[in-house]
């Protein structure tokens, strides 16, 4: 072969090998990614529900996967997981979907917006408040029920307390007898 031919036959093998540059000529999926999965799974003959129930993912998020309403999902490597676990019950290439998905996106970043400041969120201080004050009064009306009625109260506790029932006294008093007596018949002293 001449010099000339054999360079025109290496580039020309060079790009049939790599489907990258032509890739709706060599067989990728020339459908939406949404689209290519939803037939995936009708064609097993799968409801959205059954997925639903085998993955435990929301079938509001299944159905906005196969709609490709990306801005629904949580996003990251959820969405990521979620198309595993789609591929792994519908006996998928796991791997082949998650690239397929990031081809989809054009590898976007999935990320949330987040509040700049955190710290700037104002902050409910009425209960706090509540609760002082709460604390304070009980403080504040302990302090001025001890100090006002202490006396009477301990004088109240004291005079019944030592105080003996009527018929109870009796008892005792025969109580207090039959161990005398038990202690002089075992030859003890008081």
């Amino acid at each position: 072969m001449a010099p000339r031919m054999t360079a025109f036959v290496a580039a020309l093998t060079v790009l049939l090998a790599t489907p990258i540059f032509f890739p709706w000529f060599f067989g990728m999926p020339s459908t939406p990614f949404g689209e290519h999965l939803k037939r995936e799974r009708e064609m097993r003959g799968v409801s959205l529900e059954e997925v639903s129930a085998a993955t435990r993912i929301s079938p509001r998020f299944l159905e906005a996967i196969e709609n490709e309403r990306w801005d629904e999902l949580p996003g990251g490597v959820f969405n990521r997981g979620f198309i595993r676990s789609i591929a792994r019950f519908l006996g998928l290439d796991e791997d082949g979907l998650v690239a397929e998905y990031a081809l989809e996106t054009k590898g976007a970043l999935d990320v949330r917006p987040t509040p700049e400041h955190p710290a700037d969120i104002p902050r409910n201080w009425q209960p706090v408040i509540f609760a002082a004050i709460a604390i304070v009064l009980i403080v504040l009306v302990g302090w001025f029920v001890y100090h006002r009625y202490g006396a009477t109260i301990a004088a109240h506790f004291h005079r019944h307390a030592t105080e003996i029932p009527r018929g109870a006294a009796g008892v005792f008093l025969a109580n207090a007898g039959a161990e005398d007596g038990a202690q002089a018949a075992l030859g003890g002293s008081h």
